[in-house]
């Protein structure tokens, strides 16, 4: 079985740090997106939740999720407690293949940040400079997703983007681009919801995306299916994605349906 943990991090604008900068860099720190807005430098960004899926899948192309956490400032304190369970979840399952998504852009260099100011080590995984480069055809210990679907293209597509064109239904990326710290223990949970729901998502595509290539075999539908019906059962499927994750779990039914029929 080769296993697999999917990753995802929120991080919010650090106005204190920002305004720190902007004493020093007064140009620099007053640029100005197309539409008039402060550009939201990194290193003035903080991590404010985090998760991880662990999936397995076996040589017959059944998938096994064994586990979904997630941690958040709110629940968790800071920064530093938010990720330093992410490492220590990542640092536990030496054997996993890290995934994320568009991860060498976002997480990594954010994660790097947080490890540095606050003294930690980051995982084998998730290390720049890390393993010598893998052999074609073997996995990477951290797979940035969004790298392997541009290829040598010059478009890098968003995950709605892939999972829209995948018929997954829109309400499951509803209010992505648009990442501020909570305000409410209701805001904190659908935090909590949406950066869980996020490493579901990117798994989604991902196996669909290595089952085109030939990396593993799989039945799409069915693991679709499976997918949406886990969600159900953890109740992860709540609040807003209640009824889109009841839908696509209802279409995949009826699409393993109609297949089931037609070779009848």
């Amino acid at each position: 079985m080769t296993k697999f943990t999917f990753i995802d991090i929120e991080a919010a604008w650090d106005e204190h740090l920002h305004e720190a900068y902007r004493q020093i860099d007064p140009v620099g720190a007053g640029e100005q997106t197309r539409n008039g807005q402060h550009r939201r430098r990194q290193a003035c960004k903080r991590i404010i939740a985090a998760a991880a899926l662990d999936l397995g899948i076996d040589e017959a192309g059944a998938i096994s999720i064994t586990g979904l956490s997630s941690w958040t400032t709110h629940d968790h304190g800071d920064e530093r407690e938010v990720v330093a369970n992410l490492v220590e979840h990542l640092r536990a399952r030496p054997d996993r293949h890290v995934v994320s998504y568009a991860g060498l852009a976002a997480e990594v260099p954010l994660l790097n940040l947080a490890a540095m100011q606050h003294e930690l080590v980051l995982p084998r995984q998730l290390r720049c400079g890390g393993p010598a480069p893998v052999r074609p055809g073997r996995w990477r210990p951290h797979i940035d997703l969004a790298l392997e679907l541009k290829g040598q293209g010059r478009e890098w597509a968003h995950l709605s983007e892939i999972g829209l064109r995948l018929g997954l239904p829109a309400e499951l990326f509803a209010g992505k681009p648009q990442i501020e710290a909570p305000t409410t223990g209701e805001g904190w949970q659908a935090m909590r919801s949406r950066v869980a729901m996020d490493c579901v998502l990117t798994a989604i595509v991902a196996l669909s995306f290595w089952r085109a290539n030939g990396r593993i075999a799989l039945d799409q539908t069915a693991m679709l299916h499976n997918v949406a019906s886990w969600c159900q059962r953890t109740g992860l499927a709540s609040g807003a994605y209640e009824a889109p994750i009841a839908r696509l779990q209802q279409q995949a039914l009826a699409a393993i349906v109609a297949n089931l029929a037609e070779a009848a």
